[in-house]
């Protein structure tokens, strides 16, 4: 547990998707960041808890994600994607006697908090006189050791035929109009 393998981000917005792949590699599935990144749908703002969530599911995890307290952390199976500092992910792979935490950063790599510390950078909220943070709690099922990645090509491609009919769709009627006017 001590030699938890920290994903470094390549870039600032891709800490939740290196997250997914720490987790991923701890369960012994290894995906690169880029492949992850196509099927997040990750933008240049990085990707939502939402976008992290519905791929782990894609990939055969079973995901929950919760406003929890400290408490809870200690109870649940690690590891865990955090929200921290409101505005970046991490991995929680180790609690030590409630007050040491075990954190696998992309941004910094492997480090230790203290309870308090901890806090500082967790807990986003206080609900009903509880401090509480964000959490996904990911647990594998079957799917996720049979599950095989498709190719590349076909999810870029699958990824814009779905956009562009979406667009489509939604600007038929303009669509309709160029193409009558260019007959013309």
């Amino acid at each position: 547990m001590n030699n938890f393998k920290v994903e470094r981000q390549h870039d600032s917005m891709q800490c939740g998707i290196a997250c997914l792949q720490m987790i991923c590699n701890y369960y012994g599935k290894e995906y690169s960041l880029d492949s992850l990144s196509k099927i997040c749908f990750a933008t240049t703002e990085g990707v939502s808890m939402l976008g992290i969530s519905e791929t782990a599911t894609s990939l055969g995890f079973h995901v929950v994600n919760v406003k929890c307290t400290v408490k809870t952390l200690t109870e649940v199976s690690l590891p865990s994607i955090l929200h921290w500092n409101q505005n970046h992910f991490v991995v929680l792979y180790r609690v030590k006697n409630e007050n040491k935490f075990y954190i696998a950063d992309p941004g910094k790599g492997l480090v230790t908090y203290s309870l308090e510390e901890f806090k500082k950078h967790w807990i986003s909220t206080n609900s009903n006189g509880q401090d509480k943070g964000i959490a996904m709690f990911l647990e594998t099922t079957p799917t996720f050791f049979t599950h095989q990645m498709e190719d590349k090509k076909k999810i870029s491609g699958k990824r814009s035929f779905h956009f562009l009919f979406g667009y489509v769709k939604k600007y038929r009627k303009y669509f309709g109009q160029v193409i009558l006017e260019s007959v013309n």
